[in-house]
């Protein structure tokens, strides 16, 4: 999990503007991956909360949900546990590969985290979701993903980095961040390996309800 605390060469006070300008189509995607939110009271566990960036959303969405989050940055977490918004939300410190709460949820949602991983702790994380989840329960997961085409995945890059520009990145910034991807790939699975590992833990329903660009958001039920 330490590729997560090198990819953002901001600070965490600044996570959640940087966010909006480096994901295509931002307001889209977030709003997809809480598409598959129930009303009514819900128990929600989100893996690599951050900020409380999507964490708002969800309570927003759905006030009475019972939410927990799990984040292994400290200056992350302590600006999500300042905000009068999340005060009914419970936190807990630590690497989700390593610290998981001991309960049943109906939800477990993560978004631009799993890329992270390698590909051992991945299926790991994805199988112990498996576990985790209630019957009917899903699985929402929002992440980057890549081509099994090595010219797709330049245009791709190339997109997304023209992207960060006109969302308000400079050139630099948006380069460095098109090039950690370009090193980031050996952890970065494909649409296919994606839906395998699904598959092996034990998610025999699953689907790709959004895709745009490098951005994808599969839901797997149990």
């Amino acid at each position: 999990m330490n590729k997560a605390k090198e990819h953002f060469n901001e600070s965490a006070e600044k996570y959640e503007t940087l966010i909006e300008k480096i994901v295509t189509g931002y307001e889209t995607f977030f709003n997809q991956a809480l598409s598959l939110i129930p009303e009514g009271k819900t128990e929600i566990l989100e893996l690599g909360s951050g900020t409380g960036y999507l964490t708002e959303k969800i309570i927003a969405g759905n006030p009475e949900a019972s939410v927990t989050c799990i984040d292994m940055t400290p200056e992350m977490l302590g600006i999500a546990m300042a905000k009068d918004t999340l005060k009914d939300v419970s936190f807990i410190e630590g690497d989700f590969t390593k610290v998981w709460p001991e309960k049943k949820f109906d939800i477990i949602i993560s978004t631009l985290c799993f890329h992270h991983l390698n590909d051992e702790d991945r299926k790991a994380a994805i199988q112990k979701v498996h576990e985790s989840l209630n019957d009917g329960g899903v699985f929402v997961n929002g992440d980057v993903f890549k081509p099994n085409n090595d010219f797709i995945e330049e245009l791709l890059n190339r997109r997304w980095l023209d992207s960060m520009i006109k969302n308000g990145l400079s050139e630099k910034q948006a380069l460095d961040m098109a090039n950690k991807r370009k090193s980031a790939l050996p952890f970065i699975d494909t649409p296919e390996d994606y839906r395998e590992k699904l598959l092996n833990a034990g998610f025999k329903r699953h689907f790709c309800f959004y895709s745009y660009e490098i951005y994808s958001i599969f839901a797997a039920y149990k």
